[in-house]
Parts: C-alpha cells; sequence; structure tokens
C-alpha cells in the first residue's frame, strides 16, 4: 500500500500545487495506474489522511499537511475561572480564552491580556455579576467607548460576552470550552463586543500569520462567519 500511494512524488506535487482537488489526485495517480478507479482513490485520500500526509481544509479539497495545529496552554486563571462557573452554573456551556492566543499572532507586543468568557444568552448576566463578585475588573460585552473609558491595559480584565451557538469549540471537560481557531478569527475580524483594542489592518496581520502557520477547515470557518453574518469578510 505505501509503494501504492507514492508519497514522495505526490509531497512534491502538493508542494507546488498547494490546494488539489479529488480529481487533481485521480490525475496524478493516473500517471502511475491510468485505469485507477475513484473508488480506489477513494481509499487512498482515506489513507493518506490517517497517516497524517494530507488533511481536507475543506470538502473535495486537499493539501500536504505541514502546518500546525492549533493547540495552545490553557492558563491557570482560565481554570480558576471554569472551576467557578461550573460551581455556580453546572449545567450551563461556557467558552473561555485568553486574547494572547490571538495577540501572540501580531508582529508587535500587546501589553493588555484580556480573557474572554462566553456563555449561554440566558445566563449572560448572571454569569457576569457572579464573576464581577469574584474580580473587579470584569465586562460585559464593552463596546468600544466603553472599553476606552474602562477596561486597563494594565490588568488582566475578565470580559463576558454571548456564547453562539454551535460555535467551533474543542471541550476540556464537562461544560468547559475553548474556542477552535476557526472562531477566533470569526471573533476576531468582528471585534464587537471589542475584546482587544487593535486596528483593522493588524486583525488582517494576525490573521494571514494564523493561516501560514496553522492548519485551518476553511469550512468550520465559513459555516461559523456565515452563523455570524460575516461571509463576505473572509472571502
Amino acid at each position: 500500500m505505501k509503494n501504492a500511494l507514492h508519497v514522495k512524488e505526490l509531497e512534491e506535487f502538493l508542494k507546488k500545487q498547494q490546494l488539489v482537488s479529488t480529481q487533481d489526485l485521480l490525475n496524478f495517480y493516473h500517471q502511475f495506474n491510468p485505469e485507477l478507479p475513484i473508488s480506489t482513490l477513494r481509499w487512498r485520500i482515506y489513507e493518506l489522511k490517517q497517516q497524517g500526509i494530507i488533511y481536507s481544509p475543506m470538502r473535495g479539497e486537499y493539501a500536504l499537511k505541514e502546518k500546525k495545529q492549533f493547540h495552545p496552554k490553557r492558563t491557570k486563571r482560565m481554570d480558576e475561572i471554569a472551576n467557578l462557573l461550573q460551581e455556580k452554573f453546572p449545567y450551563v456551556k461556557f467558552s473561555i480564552y485568553p486574547t494572547k492566543w490571538v495577540s501572540n499572532l501580531s508582529n508587535h507586543i500587546y501589553q493588555t491580556d484580556n480573557i474572554i468568557v462566553e456563555t449561554d444568552i440566558d445566563v449572560l448576566d448572571a454569569a457576569f455579576y457572579f464573576l464581577q463578585e469574584n474580580f473587579s475588573n470584569t465586562f460585559l460585552s464593552p463596546d468600544q467607548e466603553m472599553y476606552d473609558y474602562y477596561v486597563s491595559a494594565q490588568e488582566e480584565n475578565i470580559i463576558v460576552t454571548r456564547l453562539h451557538f454551535d460555535a467551533p469549540l474543542y471541550k476540556v471537560n464537562d461544560n468547559y470550552y475553548i474556542p477552535k481557531l476557526e472562531k477566533l478569527i470569526v471573533d476576531l475580524l468582528i471585534n464587537d463586543p471589542v475584546i482587544l483594542p487593535i486596528s483593522y489592518s493588524e486583525i488582517n496581520t494576525i490573521i494571514m500569520n494564523a493561516i501560514d502557520t496553522y492548519s485551518i477547515n476553511f469550512s468550520t470557518l465559513a459555516r461559523y462567519a456565515k452563523k455570524k453574518k460575516q461571509s463576505k469578510k473572509i472571502k
């Protein structure tokens, strides 16, 4: 099977093409076996994906899997907040992440490091007041004006905002989740409520650095952008 996959030749082919279709792969393998049926190609695609040689950034499209997976480390403060929320709201889904996960992809150094807490809209206010009792620098869905007046760049602020249904997330445990990179990209593009005080040009830089560095599922990205009515911004 290994010889039939022609891995070395395929890697050279994909380095030149970057993104190929199923038909492109069929044409590639036809140079070694002109009679290769599409059913056999599907098995080869499956095997190549299992071996981590290729991945599918969108349905019917394939690329060489050279980029890293986005699996940043959780912080102690994240887990501290999660423990509090799980005790108070054991059945409510929530997501937590530090903005340094995205600001680290910038070409600049940012002093601001916020923690974003997203939860179901039904308990949004209750979660905000609960966290504010424990952390005074907690803010509820700040717009630009509120952010500029009240959010300190020298502190680790907590921003509580709505978690949208079907947002791309990884489960940590029970009702504790963290966002996938595709979600971070779309949310940063919108940046409303403000999660990071940053210019639009720098947002583009962060997104391009993310795409260059990490494997991204563009189908997931497009679906979430559509849910947030931001499809035009990611094209």
